[in-house]
């Protein structure tokens, strides 16, 4: 298939399942994974190419050279809410390693929610408990290099949301593409929710998630010891987010992330980023088959959030 009739399908797709989205409904599942990432203000879509980019595009898995396993835990927005996640990813089939899978696991949850019933002695609501909530991704994903340059990926999303006494089921898919310009430049395009993520509750309603498409550019530069990469992103939704977008014009808007690292002899690394125009920084240390990373967000109006993570190659 030719680069430009796949992209021309991808966009059939999302423009036809448009019309069929709510507003604000995936935000907790889009928060993003991995303390490298987040030190890059998650300008992820082009550069990834480990166990991590069942999330971020699953055509980044063929960047891998072995099985790989990656656990999270962050402290998003304070205390306020627990973000954690794990996932593993292998190649397939043929020692060429042609064919690439992987399972991604996200959970996002807190508590503090009161439930009130009026009492009418008092005439007023009162607290009768106070409860939690969690929202629970599951993907699976898949991907090929299709050919030396092209790479191409897809994830079936499986959620389940527990808000307080009720839940809801989702099911959905994630799409992306990569393409290697040479051995500087890369580019990404992902599409979250590409087939529209229905979200069914247990209360007879039903909700969609709009889908998400993701362009993104990335650049590595090798200066002696140090790997110099730069990347950016931008999130278009189409769901008529207008001021609470960062650019936006009529039912289209746009957030942007920038992110940039330089390693030093594969073994250090500094980050620094931006995340819709908030500051990102973070670190990382490579030895032996692990990768430790750390980040962190600066918030405006609650608390700042962090991030640290652990990736194992498995030889």
């Amino acid at each position: 298939m030719k680069l430009s009739s796949l992209f021309a399908l991808i966009l059939r797709v999302v423009f036809c399942s448009v019309s069929f989205g709510a507003k604000f409904a995936g935000d907790p599942f889009h928060l993003g994974v991995g303390g490298r990432a987040l030190g890059m203000g998650g300008a992820y879509s082009a550069i990834c190419d480990d166990v991590t980019a069942g999330f971020w595009n699953p055509a980044g898995l063929t960047g891998l050279q072995n099985r790989q396993v990656v656990f999270m835990h962050s402290e998003t927005f304070g205390s306020l809410l627990n973000h954690d996640y794990i996932a593993f990813s292998t190649p397939l089939g043929s020692p060429d390693h042609q064919a690439y899978g992987g399972l991604t696991l996200t959970r996002l949850g807190g508590g503090g929610i009161k439930l009130t019933e009026w009492d009418y002695n008092l005439n007023r609501p009162v607290v009768v408990k106070e409860s939690g909530h969690a929202d629970y991704q599951l993907l699976v994903s898949y991907a090929i290099n299709k050919t030396d340059n092209l790479r191409l990926g897809a994830s079936a999303k499986f959620i389940y949301r527990d808000i307080a006494d009720n839940s809801a089921y989702g099911l959905g898919a994630d799409i992306g593409v990569q393409y290697l310009a040479n051995e500087m430049f890369i580019a990404g395009l992902m599409i979250r929710d590409a087939t529209t993520t229905l979200l069914s509750y247990d209360t007879g309603t039903d909700e969609s998630i709009y889908p998400t498409v993701v362009p993104g550019i990335g650049a590595r530069k090798q200066m002696g010891d140090f790997m110099l990469v730069a990347a950016f992103d931008a999130d278009v939704n189409f769901e008529n987010y207008r001021e609470t977008g960062q650019y936006w014009s009529g039912s289209i808007s746009a957030d942007t992330r920038f992110g940039f690292e330089a390693g030093y002899q594969d073994v250090i690394f500094g980050r620094i980023g931006s995340d819709i125009g908030r500051l990102t920084l973070g670190g990382g240390v490579s030895f032996s088959r692990i990768d430790i990373d750390i980040a962190y967000m600066q918030e405006k109006d609650i608390d700042d959030s962090f991030r640290i993570s652990l990736l194992y190659s498995i030889k």
